[in-house]
């Protein structure tokens, strides 16, 4: 039954025991009314969309709890500007339920999904991945994902490639390719990739020889300073000497935990999910990294054998690091060249290809049935002692050298 609502039949009412929900109607305005739940009152309009018919089903919206609009004068006017809406054609439920699919399609929250899925799947570089991300796309965070055209992201592709960054433009696309098929497959906010018509651009003869010429080995001299200059009375100096004796990956070397050493068998083993293989990837401490690592001194704020001075977190700053290094030492290198450099040692003092490949985690299917078994450790720990064992004796040798050539000066 419909009776007109009054402050205070509205205030007294109350829900008839046994209920969880009422409405009471008003008799003045059509399809307002006032439910009464156990968790309080909201004010209603029920009505159908203009042109529906009389056949079609009634929706109710919420226009405001009784909280916030006291007065049902107020209340009212809600009501009947609402329902001029709706005679013009408008659907207020369906408006509001397009805002919040628009909400929840801003490129910002959706790449903080974004980072929640991988964080779910152990992605072992998800920080690294939404830092581009973020940092690339920034000026489109606020935007629905649905109005960005490929021709957008594209743009910002193409200006990082005319900076001179073709490698970073690269990775940028590949990036953004996952994380708008991740759009389209998961969150299911886009019907298609906008990026899915364009073409990686296909390398030309010049591309192709810069790519081989791209990075180095470090000649014996050359190492020889680098390691010199890395101070081992400092985090970041140790950290360079790890590098230098076990050819990891910056992110693998800045992350190695304590608990990742097995002291039984004298070897850092490191997770599928640490490694940017998804494997595990075994490190055996020789005579030089045992040296290194009685340097090292644990700190409480974290199980980081190379934790940061400042935080106690990971290691950051590696552009500033490596300038100082290439100062100090005279040489410029990256510190990927120190991983080329491990590889092409280990080729130089007849390691073999298989074990080699091994010792940088690089393991291949084919070769699982191989060293899936204890003589590849043994193998490995070969190879780590005869590199590091050169890498002492260069070391040494150059040592000898420079304190030759001051007594000479002298």
């Amino acid at each position: 039954m419909k009776q007109k609502l009054t402050d205070a039949l509205v205030a007294k009412a109350a829900l008839p025991p046994g209920t969880i929900d009422m409405v009471l109607w008003d008799s003045d305005v059509s399809g307002f009314g006032l439910r009464i739940r156990p968790a309080g009152k909201t004010w209603i309009l029920a009505y159908r969309p203009a042109g529906a018919g009389r056949c079609a089903c009634t929706k109710k919206m919420k226009l405001a709890t009784l909280g916030a609009v006291a007065k049902v004068s107020a209340a009212r006017t809600l009501a009947q500007v609402e329902l001029g809406r709706i005679a013009s054609g408008a659907d207020p439920l369906a408006a509001r339920a397009q805002n919040r699919i628009r909400e929840k399609a801003r490129l910002g929250d959706l790449l903080d999904r974004y980072d929640r899925h991988l964080e779910r799947r152990q992605y072992v570089n998800r920080k690294d991945v939404l830092v581009m991300l973020r940092s690339r796309m920034a000026p489109l965070l606020n935007r629905d994902v649905a109005t960005i055209t490929g021709a957008e992201f594209a743009k910002i592709t193409d200006a990082i490639r005319e900076k001179g960054l073709h490698g970073a433009a690269a990775h940028f696309r590949t990036l953004c390719r996952a994380f708008l098929t991740w759009c389209v497959a998961d969150a299911k906010v886009l019907p298609v990739n906008p990026l899915a018509g364009h073409r990686k651009e296909r390398a030309t003869r010049a591309d192709r020889l810069a790519k081989t010429e791209k990075g180095r080995a470090l000649s014996d001299a050359d190492l020889a300073k680098v390691w010199a200059a890395a101070d081992p009375d400092s985090t970041a100096g140790r950290l360079i000497r790890f590098y230098i004796l076990t050819g990891c990956r910056r992110g693998e070397g800045a992350g190695i935990t304590w608990a990742m050493l097995n002291t039984g068998t004298t070897v850092f083993e490191l997770p599928p999910v640490f490694v940017k293989q998804g494997r595990g990837h075994k490190v055996p401490v020789t005579a030089q990294l045992q040296s290194l690592l009685d340097l090292c001194c644990r700190d409480a704020r974290s199980d980081l054998v190379f934790p940061s001075a400042r935080t106690g977190g990971p290691m950051s700053g590696w552009t500033k690091l490596v300038a100082g290094l290439t100062k100090a030492s005279g040489v410029e290198f990256t510190l990927h060249d120190l991983r080329r450099t491990f590889r092409t040692g280990l080729s130089r003092l007849g390691v073999d290809v298989d074990t080699a490949e091994l010792a940088l985690g690089h393991a291949r299917a084919d070769l699982e049935a191989i060293y899936n078994r204890d003589e590849g450790l043994d193998r490995l720990r070969d190879a780590f002692e005869r590199w590091g064992a050169f890498v002492a004796s260069l070391s040494a040798t150059a040592e000898a050298q420079r304190v030759a050539a001051l007594d000479n000066v002298a």
